[in-house]
């Protein structure tokens, strides 16, 4: 007999607090839970997937997903990180027919677009590659992972003043890691603000109430 299919849900989201917050080990644990409380719900191999992709180990994410894909064939979570995990792994055309499977789902997922232009740039379908993401750069001109796509993909089609303008754009837009050093001192002076921006945090008073019900 299955546990309240509510402890389900419960250990799912804290599993995915967990994840947020980079505590792979603890994320994996509770999705493990979710999976032994509903073997059906495929959303509980996907996350723990999720949790082996986070720590590098994509071998083990890939039965996982397949497992999720069989519970629920046009998952396009499974299929995303399926795709995602096989690009790792090198094998482009597999890792294509996931990623393309997501993508009639939500053909105006940037991460999704992102990930089928890297991919064309690798097999050197150069041009397919910046179709693609000049697709992201309508949905948003300030992706910065499109733009970086195409300077590549300019530069490999040997378009080199293409590329250099695509440089410059994924330069103004890249994130400014000078603002670490601009906010140091204040963080060293306010420590429960500096708590607040840790990966991986604890809020003492409330600690007890952000685990499921029945957590060791």
């Amino acid at each position: 007999m299955r546990s309240d299919p509510s402890a389900r849900g419960r250990w799912n989201d804290y599993g995915i607090g967990l994840l947020l917050q980079g505590d792979v080990r603890g994320a994996e644990a509770a999705f493990r839970r979710v999976m032994a409380i509903d073997p059906d719900y495929p959303d509980g191999p996907v996350n723990v997937a999720r949790a082996k992709i986070r720590e590098g180990d994509v071998d083990a994410a890939i039965p996982l997903l397949e497992q999720a894909l069989a519970l629920s064939p046009g998952l396009a979570r499974a299929h995303f990180f399926l795709g995602t995990s096989l690009r790792t792994l090198g094998l482009y055309d597999a890792a294509l027919t996931h990623l393309e499977a997501a993508r009639q789902q939500y053909p105006r997922d940037r991460v999704v677009l992102n990930e089928i232009g890297g991919i064309q740039f690798r097999q050197r379908r150069f041009d397919e590659a910046v179709r693609t993401s000049e697709e992201v750069l309508q949905i948003d001109p300030e992706d910065m992972q499109a733009h970086y796509n195409l300077m590549l993909s300019h530069q490999g089609a040997g378009r080199s003043d293409d590329a250099a303008r695509e440089r410059a754009l994924y330069e103004r837009f890249k994130a400014d890691e000078s603002a670490q050093v601009i906010t140091g001192d204040f963080r060293r002076a306010s420590p429960e603000d500096n708590n607040e921006r840790q990966s991986i945090h604890e809020h003492r008073a409330a600690a007890v109430a952000v685990a499921p019900e029945g957590t060791p």
